[in-house]
């Protein structure tokens, strides 16, 4: 898909994958015009890891997985990168730890845009329990 209908979120997953990607010029202009055109860019685990690699990221705040944290730094070494964060809101992007932490942050990103109560209905209908603050990270390096 190369278009984001307007008022879109865009969300970049992340896995091994990414590394291969972040090597893949075509694919990065292309990622790069699909967050620039989005009205939210979210990313989960080393998604953001490839979304530095196409420079969106670079003066933001940031984080990413704990256990591959040192990747995602050398694709993006003009991202702020935060280490002690389950996920990181700034402006218009979020980015999250990992794969549960890609939960919690879509939860606070529900509860930023719609209200908290919004938020912990939906946590409760699909039976989750969301670690609700950003900045309570038990996997932090």
């Amino acid at each position: 898909m190369d278009e984001i209908a307007p008022g879109g979120v865009l969300l970049v997953p992340g896995g091994m994958g990414t590394r291969a990607l972040s090597g893949d010029a075509e694919f990065l202009r292309t990622l790069r015009e699909l967050a620039g055109s989005a009205a939210w860019v979210l990313t989960v685990c080393t998604g953001s890891g490839l979304l530095a690699a196409t420079g969106f990221l670079d003066g933001r705040r940031a984080t990413t997985n704990k256990k591959a944290f040192a990747w995602p730094v050398s694709v993006g070494p003009n991202v702020r990168w935060v280490k002690r964060a389950r996920w990181v809101a700034d402006g218009n992007v979020y980015t999250s730890s990992g794969v549960s932490a890609g939960m919690d942050m879509t939860l606070g990103f529900l509860r930023d845009r719609h209200g908290d109560a919004l938020a912990r209905a939906v946590a409760a209908a699909i039976e989750y329990v969301w670690s609700d603050d950003p900045e309570n990270d038990p996997f932090a390096i």
